[in-house]
């Protein structure tokens, strides 16, 4: 995480690619993991 955090590496956060990244991860790391929970009781 450090190095994309530093200038000239990676994507800017505050840039509309950025927050579409950004978004992404944490739909995917909160997101994903409840869905399989709730997926696997219904079953």
């Amino acid at each position: 995480m450090v190095i994309f955090a530093q200038e000239g590496i990676g994507v800017d956060i505050l840039s509309p690619l950025g927050l579409s990244v950004l978004l992404t991860g944490i739909i995917f790391t909160i997101g994903l993991p409840v869905f399989m929970i709730k997926k696997g009781r219904k079953d």
